[in-house]
């Protein structure tokens, strides 16, 4: 008795292979669906197993007998032995039905171990996440939002993966950028941040943004005297980009240089750049703040800072009700994980990036597809 298995997609794959290979004759033993292929449960195929055999004919036996007088050998008819073909199909059946059962232990066994790693798994997409600086707090909750999205069938490393994509992104939520405001009469805006941040550079790219692409008029305010490279660099970029420049010394005179510019479209404020351990810093917001009516603030930060900095940062300015995220230094950073922690640290919008020291072109809408492209090192 010849018994075969076959893996194939279908009856009739099956049925072409038994032919082939088993001849007419050969009978299915049993057929049945299972899983195959695969690392730690992922990436599993469902195929057809099927099981068939055949009853192999008893070959002649030659004997010889050789005389004293003659070397030639004689041939003896052959011996058919009786076969009993309808038992032995039986009991190979009740073989293959308890070899089939051993097999259903062993895969319910491994599926049940593979449930059972489900949390070693997601430990191992947090670390994952943690390797692109997102926050291990953050890399749970994106866990625990794929574990309950995906089904168990469903899961692979690809559609594990694209699922972080997809809740990231949603994390990151709806961008703000200047151009996409209603318009002000005019617009002001104001630019906060530590020293060393980058706000002059980038209220200077902002503004020629808005001047050459978008056509606008602008006015630009500095009160960031305590830096008198700051002011001489934003005076350049002015006299370069034809904005008309005011520099005030006192909150006061704030009131005054807003008047100058009631006729523009939008006003950008550039303000002086503190440590965030400053006690000065809420008290310097509340005097300008003072001859406001209304601002739109974009809290500047660093991507070279570390996210235990960008948190105390953070805090810091607290007494802020609304403000816009503005990430600078994208070129000078290694990891970008820290643009979804503060997102969602803060809940507070996205706004723009910045590329590189060139006004205006290194400064573009923070894409939610390109930060996420990023993040996952795959731009």
């Amino acid at each position: 008795m010849k018994v075969k298995r076959y893996l194939v997609n279908d009856m009739s794959e099956a049925m072409i292979k038994i032919k082939n290979e088993l001849g007419m004759d050969a009978v299915i033993l049993n057929t049945r669906k299972i899983k195959t292929g695969g690392f730690l449960g992922l990436f599993k195929k469902t195929v057809l197993e099927v099981v068939a055999a055949i009853d192999e004919p008893v070959l002649p036996k030659k004997t010889r007998q050789v005389s004293e007088n003659n070397s030639r050998p004689e041939h003896v008819q052959p011996v058919k032995e009786p076969v009993v073909v309808n038992s032995e199909m039986m009991e190979l059946k009740k073989m293959v039905q308890i070899l089939i059962e051993k097999v259903d232990h062993i895969e319910h066994t491994e599926r049940a171990v593979q449930v059972d790693s489900e949390p070693a798994k997601e430990s191992v997409y947090i670390d994952y996440l943690k390797e692109k600086d997102i926050q291990e707090s953050i890399a749970k909750k994106i866990m625990e939002i794929v574990q309950r999205q995906i089904s168990i069938n469903e899961k692979n490393h690809e559609s594990i993966l694209n699922a972080m994509k997809v809740i990231a992104r949603e994390y990151l939520g709806e961008v703000k950028t200047i151009d996409r405001d209603l318009p002000g009469n005019p617009g002001i805006y104001l630019f906060l941040g530590p020293t060393g941040v980058g706000k002059t550079t980038t209220l200077a790219k902002i503004a020629a943004r808005l001047t050459l692409v978008e056509n606008k008029s602008i006015g630009l305010i500095t009160a960031d005297t305590y830096r008198i490279a700051a002011v001489e660099q934003l005076k350049t970029y002015s006299e370069i980009l034809g904005i008309p420049l005011e520099v005030i010394y006192e909150a006061s005179e704030l009131e005054s240089a807003l008047y100058k510019f009631k006729d523009k479209d939008y006003v950008l404020i550039d303000t002086a750049g503190r440590s965030h351990k400053s006690k000065e810093l809420q008290s310097d917001f509340d005097e300008l703040m003072q001859f406001i009516d209304h601002a739109t603030i974009f809290l500047v930060m660093s991507m070279t800072t570390g996210f235990k900095d960008m948190k105390n940062i953070i805090d810091s300015y607290k007494f802020l009700e609304e403000y816009r995220l503005l990430f600078t230094k994208l070129d000078e950073a290694t990891a970008y994980g820290n643009i979804l922690n503060l997102k969602v640290l803060t809940g507070k919008p996205l706004s723009y990036v910045t590329t590189g020291q060139s006004v205006p072109d290194d400064i573009e809408e923070a894409d939610r597809e390109k930060i996420i492209q990023i993040i996952f090192d795959e731009a």
